[in-house]
């Protein structure tokens, strides 16, 4: 925390209660009120939760004054040993302070001490600020779970109490001809080299498709569907580093990719190289049809990635590099151990 949020948060005093203290209960109703107004009259799915699940609520004072509330929710049915944040809030003058983040920050304390493995939650697309909250406390994006299954207003998230138990997930982003496919199997041979059991997916081959559809041009959609099925499998055969030659265009679009391995620790890292060399590859693998527009779209498309600020890293993969060395730089900026 940074010193200014530090003093911002300074006379805050958290405290666990009752769920059926009053003042919560106040603090409540004024949530869901104001979600009714956000969400244009339409009511919470779950407006009223079970207390015998609620394992904690925190509330936090400051003067003497309830100002915040978040509880703790028993949510074994989705996952073992999983929780779920329900009904965090503050009130509207006392937002901006960073006392969300240490009610979020108290409840993730009481469900390692409940031995919770996981905390998952709900918000919904309009709910910037929380978004921004669970996303800066590592919290990824996930699919929709239980009540709130294929509902278009929300959104989901979880983050693993538990070192290593996350899935993650490398993306070798870079336009056409930067070398993605070649350099992530390097990567993958990496990988084998120091015994991490991984798999790696040229996300290309999931795509092919025809007709594609109008509102899906490259096939995102598909892709994202196929590597959503291919998720649990290699959950289930204990693969948890796993690594994609894929193209990400848009920020926003990181979130599908961590949904699609449910709560992935993603990392992107873009590929370049001069054109000229770009142009020679797909030259060489290029003899159909398709020639052409490959070489235009390399050029689009390197221009789309140097302006999208997708990426955790760039790693150049000039002709006079070695393979591994360049696969070793992208390995490097994923952190993995």
């Amino acid at each position: 925390m940074s010193p200014d949020a530090a003093d911002a948060t300074a006379g805050v005093t958290l405290a666990v209660v009752d769920w059926h203290d009053p003042v919560l209960t106040r603090l409540r109703d004024e949530q869901q009120a104001e979600l009714g107004l956000l969400y244009d009259g339409e009511a919470d799915i779950e407006a009223v939760l079970p207390p015998e699940e609620m394992l904690a609520t925190v509330a936090a004072t400051v003067e003497g004054q309830v100002v915040a509330c978040g509880s703790l929710r028993d949510a074994h049915r989705y996952g073992d040993r999983y929780g779920e944040l329900k009904r965090m809030y503050v009130v509207p003058e006392y937002r901006g302070r960073g006392i969300s983040r240490l009610v979020l920050d108290r409840l993730e304390t009481i469900a390692r001490e409940n031995g919770l493995r996981r905390l998952i939650l709900e918000t919904g697309i309009r709910q910037h600020a929380a978004i921004r909250l669970y996303r800066s406390a590592g919290y990824r994006r996930t699919p929709t779970y239980g009540p709130y299954d294929e509902r278009t207003l929300s959104v989901c998230y979880a983050r693993w109490l538990v070192p290593d138990a996350a899935t993650r997930v490398l993306v070798v982003n870079g336009t056409v001809g930067a070398g993605k496919s070649t350099v992530a199997e390097v990567v993958a041979d990496l990988l084998r080299e120091r015994g991490v059991p991984y798999g790696w997916v040229d996300v290309d081959a999931l795509r092919r498709a025809y007709p594609t559809a109008s509102d899906d041009p490259f096939g995102q959609a598909v892709a994202l569907d196929h590597l959503h099925a291919m998720a649990g499998v290699f959950a289930r055969r204990g693969y948890r580093h796993l690594v994609l030659a894929e193209v990400i265009e848009r920020v926003q679009d990181r979130e599908l990719y961590e949904r699609a391995f449910d709560g992935a620790e993603l990392t992107v890292v873009r590929l370049t190289a001069p054109e000229v060399q770009r142009r020679a590859r797909i030259d060489r693998r290029e003899r159909d049809a398709w020639r052409a527009w490959h070489l235009d779209r390399t050029v689009e498309l390197d221009r789309i990635l140097a302006d999208a600020g997708v990426d955790d890293a760039v790693v150049a993969n000039d002709d006079g590099r070695d393979l591994r060395d360049v696969a070793a730089d992208v390995l490097a900026a994923t952190g993995w151990a």
